[in-house]
């Protein structure tokens, strides 16, 4: 990146603020052009990364359905701001709830139906990870593994893994305990 191209991200995402937040509404008339200018000048220092992540949304139809439902969720939190007019507090209250709880659910959701990782490639990493002995993520990727099967007998032998992993990692945690406590 290059200097300029910072300065007119900062500059953009300023300016798309002041905009949004309806100070000086007598310089309204000239912080759109202006904002408009600077986002579109900003995306034009930024075309690569435009271009691969607009080819990632054509071809990802999940992704893009994802993108629209966090941006109308954004667009009516701040439909419901403008037209209550509430208190600073609520408004602040409700963004973070957006931030925090909203986007990161629909973000989870999109990562459990990401068409991008084969089931096989979970029981992969699962096996990979219970050899490097990260028992947390093994089980994480045997569970996303069990829901994406379809057959009940490997989902059976999938769960009983899951609980093989766990009574193991349940010895070792009390087994560190114990030490623990004896030194």
């Amino acid at each position: 990146m290059t200097f300029w191209t910072i300065i007119a991200s900062i500059a953009s995402i300023l300016s798309l603020i002041f905009h949004l937040s309806g100070k000086g509404s007598a310089l309204r008339q000239f912080t759109l052009p202006t904002t408009t200018a600077l986002v579109a000048y900003t995306i034009g220092r930024h075309h690569t990364d435009v271009e691969q992540i607009s080819s990632l949304f054509l071809q990802d139809p999940h992704l893009l359905f994802m993108t629209i439902v966090m941006v109308l969720v954004f667009a009516l939190a701040m439909y419901l701001v403008e037209s209550i007019k509430p208190d600073a507090k609520i408004s602040f209250i409700f963004l973070v709830f957006l931030s925090t709880i909203v986007v990161p659910q629909i973000i989870k959701s999109y990562n459990d139906i990401a068409p991008m990782v084969s089931t096989q490639d979970y029981l992969a990493l699962a096996r990979v990870k219970e050899n490097d002995g990260n028992t947390e993520d093994a089980i994480k990727y045997l569970k996303i593994y069990s829901k994406r099967v379809d057959r009940v007998e490997l989902q059976k032998q999938v769960n009983d893994r899951i609980d093989s992993l766990r009574r193991q990692q349940f010895k070792r945690e009390s087994t560190v305990k114990s030490k623990l406590k004896d030194n």
